[in-house]
Formats: structure tokens, C-alpha cells, sequence
């Protein structure tokens, strides 16, 4: 997927806030796209080499919250669905984990051939229940499962895409809080997944996870939780999990695939401002934008 970098300073890329958390147990989630957009917009003129041009999804205020959902991610899968087919690099900053129905949906919706789509997941969870077995119902434990075709009608119909993605295109990394059914889902389907434990350095093992996808893949996709972080790094998240990846250890794994040409969007979720302290998640995701999205160093 050509990425369409210029060669000018300033960089324009496409960004989509989703101003939601339908999908999980809290509200505050919903505010990262704002206040991101926000804390880039404090820089000076003169320091923005990364410009992210915004568009802001909010949910109808009426219906089901299933019915909310379905809505929402039929409107996000528009927008990734468009930039995957101009062949445009786009960054999607969720509410809950739940958007990433809308945001794959959308690219494989708008791939010639979706079964070449491979998909990177940086979290803490799984996130591969349906409502068969989800212990809290919670909606932004299930998107792997839509995603990969597995999903309950209810489910299914929360989903966007026509398409799913190949267990053989998907990765977890980082993965060290889980329940067994979302595990059995994934370990039938042969899906590879890489645990917190085994991770030595996470610069390798991005760069091995893309070398991989690459043989089989034309696009690539990353989608981080930042529960995947060590709370200590990243303490404004909805549902952390002790133990986790180092901030600087992110940040240098992204800065080592900036701008990888195969991938083809960055997608970051599940911020929650009252967890924060200091705003050091906050800008810890600012820090992660630029390190992918920014001027190769």
C-alpha cells in the first residue's frame, strides 16, 4: 500500500477521533480523540512537521447501544474503507477497543483482495469473546472475534465488513490477561500470539510479526491497546493488566517501522483520562504518532 508521503516538511495525515465508549464500562474513554487533538494543536505553528487532519465521529443518542454500535462502526468503516482504497496512510484514535470492528472492517471492505490484509494486535487482552462468553458482556472484549469471522449473531451484527481477516494474517503481541474461551477461539483458529514473557525486545518482535504478515500480506495494519504498557508508563487506561511493555520500549519499536510502507494504518485505543496521571498517557500517545507517523529520524 503506497503510503503517500510527500516530500515537502509538513506532513498531512488523515486522523479519525471515534467519540465513544459504547463498548466498554466507562464514559471518560470517549474524550482521547479531543484531547489529543487538542495537545497537538499547542505546538507552534512553526514545529508541526506531523499535521493530522481530524474528522470526529460521535454516537446517535438513541436506539440500543448494540444498534449505536452497529451504526458507529458502519460510519468508521467509510472512513478507513476510502483511505485504504486512495492508498492513504490514516490514524484512528478510539474510545473503547470495540472501534477496531469499524476501522479493519473498513480496509478489508476496501481492499481488491482482503484475504492479503494482516493485522497487528498490541494488547494486554485478547479482546476474542462473543456474548456467549464474555464474563461482563463488555463489547470491547469481543472485536478479534468479528474480525476473524467468529462472532455470534448478535455480535455479527455489530460488524461492518463483508470480509474477515485470515487467522494466519493476525498476530498478538503482548498478550497477559485472558479467559480461557477467548484463548480456545483463537488457538483453534491458529492464530499466532506472542506473550508478554516472551518478549525480549519489542522492536524484534514488530519487526519479525511484519517480516511474517509481509510473505502473505500486501497491507498491514496495528492496532494498540495502551493497556499492552506498563501501567507505571501508562496509567490512563480503562482495564490495565500488571507487568507490560515500557513506554520506551513502544516508542522504539515504532520509531524502528516508521512510515513501514506496508502498513497502512495506526490505530490507538482505550485512554481513560481519569486513570492519568499528569497527562503522561496522553502524551505518551502524542509521542507514539510521531514516532510512527513522524520525520524518520
Amino acid at each position: 500500500m503506497a503510503s503517500g508521503w510527500s516530500e515537502v516538511d509538513v506532513t498531512i495525515l488523515p486522523a479519525l477521533g471515534i467519540v465513544s465508549c459504547l463498548g466498554g464500562p466507562l464514559r471518560s474513554c470517549g474524550y482521547a480523540a479531543e484531547m489529543l487533538r487538542d495537545e497537538f494543536t499547542k505546538q507552534q505553528q512553526e514545529q508541526h512537521r506531523l499535521q493530522l487532519q481530524w474528522h470526529m465521529l460521535h454516537p446517535e443518542n438513541y436506539a440500543t447501544k448494540e444498534e449505536r454500535l452497529s451504526r458507529l462502526n458502519q460510519s468508521i468503516s467509510r472512513f478507513s474503507q476510502y483511505w485504504t482504497e486512495q492508498n492513504q496512510a490514516f490514524l484512528v484514535i478510539g474510545g473503547d477497543h470495540s472501534c477496531a470492528m469499524g476501522t479493519w472492517g473498513g480496509v478489508l471492505n476496501g481492499l481488491h483482495q482482503p484475504g492479503k490484509f494482516g493485522l497487528i494486535w498490541l494488547d494486554a487482552h485478547m479482546d476474542a469473546h462473543t456474548f456467549a462468553t464474555s464474563p461482563s458482556g463488555n463489547i470491547h472484549g469481543m472485536p478479534l472475534a468479528a474480525l476473524l469471522g467468529g462472532a455470534d449473531k448478535k455480535l455479527a451484527a455489530m460488524y461492518p465488513g463483508c470480509n474477515f481477516i485470515k487467522p494466519e494474517n493476525l498476530i498478538l503481541i503482548g498478550v497477559r490477561n485472558y479467559e480461557s474461551e477467548e484463548y480456545d477461539l483463537l488457538r483453534q483458529a491458529a492464530v499466532e500470539i506472542v506473550f508478554a514473557e516472551q518478549i525480549d525486545r519489542l522492536a524484534d518482535a514488530l519487526i519479525k510479526a511484519i517480516d511474517k504478515l509481509s510473505r502473505s500480506c500486501a497491507v498491514i495494519g496495528i492496532s494498540i491497546d495502551l493497556d499492552f504498557i506498563d501501567p507505571a508508563d501508562a496509567p490512563g487506561v480503562e482495564t490495565p493488566a500488571q507487568g507490560g511493555i515500557k513506554a520506551g520500549a513502544l516508542l522504539e519499536a515504532l520509531s524502528s517501522i516508521n512510515r513501514h510502507p506496508l502498513i497502512g494504518g495506526l490505530e490507538i485505543s482505550e485512554f481513560n483520562p481519569e486513570n492519568d496521571a499528569n497527562n503522561k498517557t496522553l502524551q505518551l500517545m502524542k509521542a507514539m504518532i510521531e514516532a510512527f507517523y513522524g520525520e524518520p529520524l
